[in-house]
């Protein structure tokens, strides 16, 4: 379980950019950890096109279209956290999760950062910690090995 999430794939205090930017930023630190093919990286864009993907509370998890599938190496989660916001789709995320999930072995993870972001308090000492091993932490908390 540790390989879909680990300390080293988040990466705080960025600076601002913009929604595309975060997006394709994302997607090549999916592909440079062996996560999944370049090509996952337009399908992030296709899903975007459809549906934001920004959730509330600061956060959005950019994801590949359902037929990208194949792009999908392993699963795999990489976490950016722009302490000055981001505007994405007319709401400001403070943390772009991008993700890419083989079979069912990143929900436990994606159920975590749910609970890490449910309350707008949580959230927000989330936006702004220096501290990688606190959100790795409450991301991970209780997860199988």
């Amino acid at each position: 379980m540790q390989t879909i999430l680990t300390p080293h794939n988040i990466v705080l205090s960025q600076p601002t950019i913009t929604r595309d930017q975060a997006i394709q930023k994302a997607g090549e630190r999916l592909v440079e950890e062996g996560y999944v093919t370049s090509d996952y990286i337009d399908a992030m864009f296709e899903r975007e096109a459809i549906v934001s993907t920004y959730i509330g509370n600061g956060i959005a998890i950019p994801h590949g279209v359902g037929k990208a599938k194949d792009a999908i190496v392993k699963s795999g989660i990489v976490v950016f956290q722009y302490p000055e916001g981001i505007d994405y789709n007319g709401n400001t995320a403070y943390i772009v999760i991008g993700i890419a999930g083989k079979n069912n072995d990143h929900i436990e993870i994606l159920a975590n950062i749910a609970e890490a972001f449910g309350e707008l308090e949580d959230a927000r000492a989330l936006w702004h910690s220096d501290d990688v091993n606190l959100i790795y932490e409450k991301f991970t908390a209780g997860l199988s090995e």
